[in-house]
């Protein structure tokens, strides 16, 4: 009997022992997860959220977010000359060629000879402006190329200028809108609807810079220029230099000096004419100023004899 209370006392402490031991534990790993570093949220997959870490008890920093992608506004133009004996035949190709390519031909200006066979021909070519390369390379091939000249700009500020601007003067639009629909007084609404129609204008007017810098990148521009064997018309340089500065002073003393001959011959027949008139009666003027005051009054009268 002694002995089983014993034992049972014995487990008692044992048990006692051992729910203040697990106790103690509990509270340690707590508050070393509060003393140190902060705890790093996990995400559903049992990773690290990288845009919510902290360190230090600070805040959580954001993960960098993407920069929005600016899609390139370019204008391309050029020039291309190609040489070829069959001018016309290659004009055809090269249409037909612009027209496989979803361009047009936006002006063309042709020359012949005496027996009215076309010995030049210049065309101004519209195509996509993806398809400008595969252009060039396609009208190279109807003859022998011997210019060939290109350009290109980047409009991406102005267009995105533009693109801000016409979203701006839409929302003033809006508000001088609501503004014309609690105007009271007759006077408030002429102000209102003055102001208004001004802006109308000018959102008018940047739609038609956005519609114009469009179709200036969507469609590049090609001069394609068809002549004979050497009958191409050759690209002359412009001179620079003190050389250049003093033909050119020359040229404007000329072209200033037949202008003014040409206005003198203009008007010479007129100031003849005029002198033909005027002189004359001048003369006649001053003989009029000379004629004695005297002549008009009439003899003197006699003193009386008595």
């Amino acid at each position: 009997m002694t002995r089983t209370r014993f034992t049972a006392a014995a487990a008692g402490a044992i048990l006692t022992a051992a729910v203040l031991l697990s106790g103690c534990s509990g509270s340690n790993g707590d508050s070393g997860t509060s003393g140190g570093a902060a705890a790093v949220p996990e995400q559903a997959d049992g990773g690290v959220s990288k845009g919510d870490v902290a360190t230090d008890g600070k805040a959580p920093v954001p993960a960098p977010q993407a920069q929005p992608t600016v899609t390139r506004a370019i204008i391309k133009t050029g020039t291309l000359t190609v040489e070829d004996p069959d001018v016309d035949a290659k004009r055809q190709d090269a249409i037909t060629i612009v027209a496989s390519l979803r361009g047009q031909v936006a002006s063309e200006d042709t020359g012949s000879d005496a027996d009215g066979k076309i010995t030049r021909a210049n065309l101004v070519l519209k195509v996509p402006t993806a398809s400008y390369e595969t252009a060039i390379q396609r009208l190279s091939g109807l003859g022998k190329r011997t210019a060939i000249h290109q350009e290109s700009s980047d409009v991406t500020e102005a267009v995105v200028d533009v693109e801000s601007r016409i979203s701006s003067q839409r929302a003033s639009l809006q508000r001088m809108r609501t503004l014309l629909a609690k105007a009271n007084t007759i006077g408030e609404i002429v102000s209102v609807e003055t102001e208004l129609t001004r802006r109308e204008a000018d959102l008018e007017a940047l739609l038609a810079k956005q519609k114009a810098l469009s179709l200036q990148t969507e469609l590049a521009t090609l001069s394609l220029v068809l002549a004979e064997p050497g009958k191409a018309p050759v690209e002359q340089k412009k001179d620079r230099g003190f050389l250049a500065g003093l033909k050119g002073g020359w040229d404007a003393f000329t072209a200033t000096f037949f202008a003014l001959a040409t206005a003198l011959g203009a008007v010479l027949p007129f100031l003849i004419a005029f002198a033909l008139i005027a002189v004359p009666l001048w003369r006649y003027r001053g003989r009029l100023r000379r004629t004695p005051a005297s002549v008009s009054a009439g003899p003197p009268t006699q003193p009386d004899a008595s």
